[in-house]
Parts: C-alpha cells; sequence; structure tokens
C-alpha cells in the first residue's frame, strides 16, 4: 500500500525539478537583485509580470529580449518611467535557450 503514495511522490519531485532548475538559472543571472517572485522590490514580482503579460501575443519575443538585453535595448519602457532593467552589459549574458528557460518559468508563476 505505501507503493502508491511513494509513486506519486516520486512523480511529484520528477516534476518539480525543471521548476527548482530554472530558479536556480534566475539566480544565477542575478534576476533576484531586482525582482522576486512574490513581491516588487525594484522590479516587478515574477507573479506580476507573468499576470501582466498571460495571454498577450508578444509576451514571449518581448520578455525574452528584455531578459536577453535589458529594458532599453530589449522593446523599450513597458513598466514605468523611472525604473529600467540594466542593459546586457551590466550584468550576465543570458543564451537562447537560457532566456527562454526564463521566460517559461516566469509565465508558470
Amino acid at each position: 500500500m505505501t507503493k502508491i503514495p511513494t509513486f506519486s511522490l516520486f512523480v511529484a519531485l520528477c516534476a518539480s525539478v525543471p521548476a527548482w532548475a530554472n530558479f536556480a538559472l534566475v539566480q544565477e543571472k542575478q534576476c533576484l537583485q531586482c525582482h522576486a517572485v512574490a513581491k516588487d522590490l525594484i522590479g516587478p514580482s515574477f507573479k506580476r509580470i507573468a499576470f501582466r503579460w498571460q495571454g498577450n501575443s508578444v509576451a514571449e519575443k518581448m520578455l525574452i529580449s528584455t531578459i536577453q538585453h535589458g529594458t532599453r535595448e530589449g522593446g523599450g519602457q513597458h513598466w514605468s518611467a523611472t525604473t529600467s532593467m540594466p542593459d546586457s552589459w551590466e550584468r550576465p549574458l543570458v543564451s537562447d535557450e537560457e532566456a527562454q528557460k526564463i521566460f517559461v518559468w516566469i509565465m508558470g508563476q
């Protein structure tokens, strides 16, 4: 009888590994210096970003560009006139694959 709960736990843990891996990527790329998952800091929370862009046909293109290049180089100001994400030379480089993973992780918040 303990096989089913053990198997369910195993499946749940396997399903959460990509989420943890992508959170580690968010940490590595220094996103957490300005953003948090659930509360606004210097930049909006990841939950707020996901809510704002949910269902928007240009969300993936805009956010991946912003993740890789910053606010000015990545599509322009789209949150406030006073806060800008650092330009690409001010933070770690983010590859296309990494930006896609970060985008998917953000939109899952």
